[in-house]
């Protein structure tokens, strides 16, 4: 982490610094941190439940446990892939065989017989929407009027085989109302549509097989959930915007057992950001300055205080119900702001970078205030104006 006195040192270079003594005693130096990536988490749940198959069915194959909740699983290779195992509790398995024996049973529908009754006769389509017979509408009686012919009737008519009525009845039934049943031709039987004429049917209970087995299995189900990071510790989120990739952000990529807990996350799993890199300055340059040094000594960027991050990302580590792995992607950026009494109208950022700190020089809080009070003087002013002319 840079020193008080590097921070300042940054800003009396910049532009916005313009060569300033910028005394320390006046000066009011914080440090934030910026946070971004992602936690995946794998997350498992273990559920016990009975099972049946119809038939045969050979479970040798499947890993046995006497304790669900107790049965090691080997952690995730891939937090961020999901995975299901199945398992079969030792000395569960019950091969049966079937009540039913041969795997039929009898049809209930028609009692085992093979068919089922049917109507004789069902009623004419052909003169459902009009008379059977215009004279005695199948009723073999020409004791009324006869009925007109319906409407869009195209079809010839026929004598009425009931009361002999000449151009009267349906082609179809003769008058009568009724046809043979297409499915029995009037036997008043037909073949049983369950057992198609069998009289047994496929037991369902075995599937036909004359066997089942029962069992009980154990699921262990691991599915990845992924938390999104993009935070700072005090700054506001738009500071994002301020950073660019060239900063010397530091990438943290943990899985295991290192990533489950922020004392994991340190210098031996974090690396530069490989994107922050600044093109050398000079030999010949006399402004040329010696790279600064890490914090733990190494030439490069300028450290990070793991601790602060450490803290910062513990709450957030904490893990979840069920949580057996996880893989930590992130980098973060330790910024520091200034305020000075010299320079009441700006803060300044000052962000390390790859070979020297960069610095953003941004409006005050109070010059902020300040401009917007202007704003809402001269917006009275031009409203007590206007009124005043109309």
């Amino acid at each position: 982490m840079l020193s008080d006195d590097e921070v300042l040192a940054a800003v009396r270079r910049s532009p916005e610094g313009a060569g300033g003594a910028f005394p320390a005693d006046r000066a009011r130096i914080t440090r934030h941190l910026l946070v971004e990536g992602e936690i995946v988490r794998c997350v498992e749940t273990r559920t016990e439940a009975a099972r049946f198959h119809k038939g045969s069915r050979d479970l040798s194959d499947l890993p046995e446990y006497d304790d669900l909740a107790r049965h090691p699983v080997p952690a995730p290779a891939d937090p961020a892939a999901g995975s299901t195992l199945r398992l079969v509790r030792r000395g569960s398995v019950a091969p049966g065989i079937c009540v039913c024996a041969d795997g039929r049973k009898h049809c209930e529908r028609c009692r085992g017989a093979g068919h089922v009754t049917c109507p004789k006769a069902v009623r004419c389509t052909a003169c459902q929407e009009g008379a059977s017979c215009l004279s005695c509408d199948g009723s073999g009686s020409r004791t009324r009027e006869p009925a007109p012919r319906p409407e869009d009737e195209r079809a010839a008519r026929v004598t009425c085989r009931e009361c002999g009525a000449k151009e009267s009845a349906c082609a179809k039934c003769r008058g009568t109302g009724t046809r043979k049943c297409p499915e029995c031709g009037g036997s008043e039987a037909r073949t049983c549509p369950e057992c198609k004429g069998k009289g047994t049917v496929v037991h369902d209970v075995c599937g036909g097989t004359g066997r089942f087995v029962r069992w009980t299995e154990g699921v262990v189900t691991r599915v990845p959930v992924t938390d999104a990071l993009r935070e700072t510790s005090s700054l506001p989120s738009r500071a994002f915007g301020w950073t660019t990739g060239r900063d010397a952000w530091t990438r943290v990529d943990a899985e295991g057992e290192k990533a489950m807990s922020p004392d994991g996350l340190h210098a031996a799993d974090a690396r530069r950001d490989p994107d922050a890199e600044a093109a050398p300055k000079s030999a010949d340059d006399p402004d040329a300055e010696a790279a600064p040094k890490s914090a733990d000594g190494a030439d490069g960027a300028p450290g990070i205080d793991e601790a602060a991050v450490a803290a910062y990302l513990k709450p957030r580590l904490a893990p979840h119900p069920g949580e057996v792995g996880r893989r930590v992607r992130l980098r973060h950026l330790s910024v520091a702001r200034v305020a000075h009494a010299d320079r009441p109208d700006r803060v300044f950022l000052v962000i390390p970078g790859p070979s020297s700190p960069r610095v953003v020089s941004l409006r005050s809080p109070r010059r902020t205030r300040q401009l917007v009070g202007l704003a809402l003087l001269v917006l009275a002013v031009a409203v007590v104006i206007a009124g005043l002319l109309n």
